[in-house]
């Protein structure tokens, strides 16, 4: 059913129809899926042996400049919501009850950020029920805390981002100067709808936030501050926080001059630098880092 959408912060006010969108993420009424496939290359603590069965979403609410998914996030060069199908709540929940179906560790609701609406609708209590494996909203942290509340008691694990703790590169680099204040609410909400991190005895999390970032060539002083934000906002045990290396130059890349160096990877010495500083962060004592070995465009899916 076609609505006039407000869903995220950018409040755009327009119209999402059954076949198209006219709002900054392009994503039209349904949720329209650009790929179902088994990914082994989540986080340790998700897939474990098995992987997580990541079903990802078309378009996006921030189109960041050097996104490594371009190809489905709807800017200019990618608009082809055309390619892929668009499901009704009720046929997506089926495609969660297939993933849930899989020997997938978890299901990966991947860039769910401006379709949070149609997802709290597919996951009726019984569909939810049904669901026997941890379910991970994998998210870009662009969000309304209002909007994340039709989420409690459906998702599992929330994976937000928090890209940005500085407010001219979040506007430069992906349109939303105010994206730092906003998602670090946004984690905020996650964790009260989880609460802590939950393990089981096979090592894998089962409930709680993780939060992503990732470190950006020339931008140290953008990771330091993510990590004293977090590191002021949480207790040990909280949260898990996942340092990536996976930066990769996108082909077309034609970043702002000011940023000259998003052209090429970051160094050995930055994320050095970035690993030390989160290492000595007192109360992020649970996460991840990467080898520098990630940084490689096979690990991305083809869409």
């Amino acid at each position: 059913m076609a609505y006039i959408c407000s869903d995220c912060p950018r409040n755009c006010g327009a119209l999402r129809s059954e076949s198209s969108g006219k709002g900054f993420c392009g994503a039209p009424s349904g949720v329209t899926v650009a790929k179902v496939m088994r990914h082994m290359w989540e986080e340790p603590c998700l897939g474990g042996k098995q992987g997580v069965e990541n079903i990802f979403l078309y378009g996006c609410n921030l189109k960041c400049v050097y996104c490594q998914n371009y190809k489905i996030n709807a800017s200019p060069a990618a608009n082809a919501v055309s390619r892929y199908k668009t499901y009704s709540a009720e046929d997506f929940s089926g495609l969660l009850l297939a993933a849930a179906k899989t020997d997938a560790s978890a299901i990966g609701i991947v860039t769910g950020d401006h379709y949070i609406r149609q997802i709290a609708g597919a996951l009726t209590d019984d569909v939810r029920a049904e669901i026997k494996k941890p379910l991970v909203f994998n998210c870009g942290g662009y969000m309304k805390p209002e909007m994340l509340e039709l989420l409690s008691g459906k998702i599992d694990i929330f994976m937000p981002d928090l890209k940005y703790s500085d407010e001219n590169l979040a506007g430069s680099l992906s349109h939303a100067k105010d994206y730092p204040s906003v998602a670090l609410n946004a984690v905020k909400k996650c964790f009260e709808l989880t609460g802590p991190a939950v393990f089981g005895d096979d090592g894998l999390m089962k409930k709680g936030v993780i939060v992503r970032h990732l470190v950006l060539p020339g931008q140290i002083r953008n990771t330091i501050g993510v990590i004293d934000e977090l590191n002021e906002m949480f207790n040990p045990g909280d949260i898990v926080f996942s340092l990536m290396s996976q930066y990769l130059p996108v082909p077309g890349l034609e970043p702002p001059e000011c940023f000259a160096r998003l052209k090429g990877p970051i160094s050995k010495a930055e994320y050095k630098k970035s690993t030390e500083y989160f290492e000595n962060a007192a109360n992020l004592t649970l996460g991840f880092t990467q080898d520098p070995s990630s940084s490689d465009s096979s690990f991305i899916p083809d869409f």
